[in-house]
């Protein structure tokens, strides 16, 4: 049915996720920069492929764990097979990065449930600017490539206007600010390839013919083609050659391109630019503030689109089964931090042996996060002995 649906599928967008219409002729929207920006052309601006690549990654690499309530507590189960292998080609980290890079450019993600005898067994992410959705009866309907889609679709969305069924657009919101900076950079290009530069003048002694001047400057472009580089330059009749130019400060606008760098990450994607090695004047980085900077990561930028993967997946989950993305993963790179953690986990398990709870991380459970190979039983410590309460005893009146 899927292949049916997209073979042969002609250009589609999802109108509906741009209420401004202002598409440019090659699908993309027209910029005061004059260049069009696109989801797919706006990765070619390295901050955006860097800000979708850092929360991608953070992201789909993080475990996955299920849970089930049971009462007030909850127990770990074992995880379906559809979430670890969503798709026949796809493993769960690939899948969610697919997933997130829908969001974070489109606003939107579509996730095709394909069922057998009521169990889900794919989840196969669609192409969202072949999709448009609308309301019909109360309900929403998926059209991809002008035909109505009869099967079950997750929709997931970003930050979405009222009375909307879509999620807004991050890219065509931020079209000017991405516009600037690809034309930026295609500027740098061609001055250095030679259109934009006039790397020096002629000078003549006396007076020319405008078609003796332009025939000197032509054979002049010629010989200091991609060609003749390198060659020496040979001038008659008395004329000189003087040079001229910028700096490549200038011919870059390395200003301005740090500016749009730091604006797109820091307001589009809500990341603290010095992530991506943007430097921006006035801040400074030390190992005392980075353990705040990586919490604030976690808080601002990472945890809203963790909790929307979290919630999605768990509506398909039979209840009260849910999903739980373990941002603690983001510490395995940090030993330091975990093993801190370690340290705190057993003053509190002390602490909680005294009154007879029960702890909240084993020895076991440390050493497993650990990659390390589980103790034998003849090494396990003994858990603390509960602390004898005296009885107490009825005073004779």
């Amino acid at each position: 049915m899927l292949n049916r649906l997209f073979k042969s599928a002609p250009e589609a967008r999802n109108i509906a996720a741009t209420p401004w219409g202002s598409w440019g002729s090659d699908g993309g929207s027209m910029t005061h920069a004059g260049v069009a920006v696109t989801a797919e052309s706006s990765l070619q601006l390295l901050t955006v492929y860097g800000c979708v690549r850092l929360i991608t990654d953070q992201i789909s690499t993080l475990p996955v764990d299920v849970y089930r309530k049971v009462g007030e507590a909850k127990e770990e189960v074992a995880a379906p097979r559809w979430l670890t292998q969503p798709t026949t080609n796809l493993g769960w980290s690939d899948w969610c990065s697919q997933v997130l890079t829908s969001l974070l450019l489109h606003g939107n993600a579509y996730v095709v449930v394909t069922r057998r005898d009521a169990a889900i067994v794919e989840l196969v992410p669609l192409d969202p600017t072949l999709i448009t959705v609308r309301r019909e009866a109360g309900r929403k309907v998926f059209t991809v490539n002008g035909q109505v889609f009869p099967g079950e679709v997750l929709h997931l969305c970003g930050m979405m206007l009222p009375g909307s069924d879509v999620g807004l657009s991050p890219v065509e919101y931020a079209r000017q600010s991405i516009g600037l900076g690809l034309a930026t950079v295609e500027f740098g290009s061609k001055f250095f390839d030679g259109d934009g530069n006039m790397p020096g003048v002629i000078e003549i002694p006396g007076s020319a013919q405008p078609e003796q001047m332009k025939s000197m400057a032509e054979m002049w472009r010629r010989k200091r083609s991609r060609a003749g580089r390198g060659l020496p330059g040979v001038l008659e009749g008395g004329a000189t050659w003087k040079p001229t130019g910028v700096t490549n400060e200038q011919a870059q606008f390395l200003a301005t391109r740090g500016f749009t760098a730091a604006e797109i990450a820091g307001q589009m994607f809500l990341l603290d630019p010095s992530d991506l090695g943007i430097a921006v004047a006035g801040t400074s980085l030390t190992y005392t503030n980075l353990e705040q900077r990586n919490v604030r990561r976690l808080q601002v930028a990472l945890l809203p689109w963790i909790i929307r993967i979290e919630r999605a997946v768990s509506s398909l989950l039979a209840q009260p089964r849910y999903v739980k993305l373990n941002v603690d993963g983001l510490l395995r790179g940090d030993s330091a931090a975990r093993w801190s953690t370690y340290e705190a986990a057993s003053r509190i398990n002390t602490a909680a042996a005294a009154l007879g709870q029960p702890p909240v991380l084993e020895t076991t459970e440390m050493r497993e996060f650990e990659d390390m190979s589980p103790l034998p039983e003849s090494s396990l410590p003994e858990p603390p002995a509960a602390v004898a309460v005296p009885q107490m005893q009825e005073v004779p009146a």
